[in-house]
């Protein structure tokens, strides 16, 4: 990093640009690619599934989730919370179902959809069954990011209307400001 300490301050956001950034189609690929595994999991993963869970959302996570990727450093997690589940418990022990259904279907899914970026489902160590992993690689950019798919319980779910209904009563009733 000798070249950051005689870069003037002027030059700065080229230096990042230049050193620090991944190339700006590489980014574009991946979120592009992000998003369209996202809107599977919300609506298509599970449905073909014989436990009764769905996907209700979608979080990003990691650099790439934020839209903070650095060049050779960035990863996401893609946290994807269920319905359907009773309790933590529940998700705990049907994680590692839930994990291999969402492989099966993200490995279908990628044999009948062009992505501009290559996709590959990483082997599943034993010690990180939490998540699955997989990575998304530029062929142009030799640019890759790591991706963790976590399965989730929406503690929170069951609350959502009670908390919507809430929100839509003090809207209701505060003045508006001007």
């Amino acid at each position: 990093m000798k070249k950051l300490r005689k870069t003037q301050a002027n030059k700065l956001d080229k230096f990042i640009k230049d050193h620090l950034l991944p190339h700006e189609e590489f980014r574009r690929q991946v979120n592009e690619a992000i998003d369209i595994i996202c809107t599977f999991l919300k609506e298509t993963c599970f449905q073909e599934s014989t436990h009764p869970v769905r996907v209700s959302k979608v979080v990003k996570g990691g650099s790439s989730g934020k839209g903070t990727t650095l060049k050779d450093l960035s990863d996401a997690d893609l946290v994807v919370f269920l319905t359907n589940l009773t309790s933590f418990q529940e998700n705990f022990e049907h994680r590692v179902r839930f994990i291999k259904e969402i492989r099966r279907q993200l490995e279908a899914y990628q044999r009948q959809k062009t992505f501009e970026v290559e996709f590959e489902v990483l082997k599943q160590r034993k010690r990180k069954r939490r998540a699955l992993s997989f990575v998304l690689r530029s062929p142009w950019f030799c640019q890759g990011v790591k991706f963790d798919v976590l399965p989730a319980f929406d503690a929170l779910a069951k609350y959502s209307q009670f908390l919507s209904f809430f929100f839509f009563i003090f809207e209701q009733k505060s003045p508006s400001v001007q």
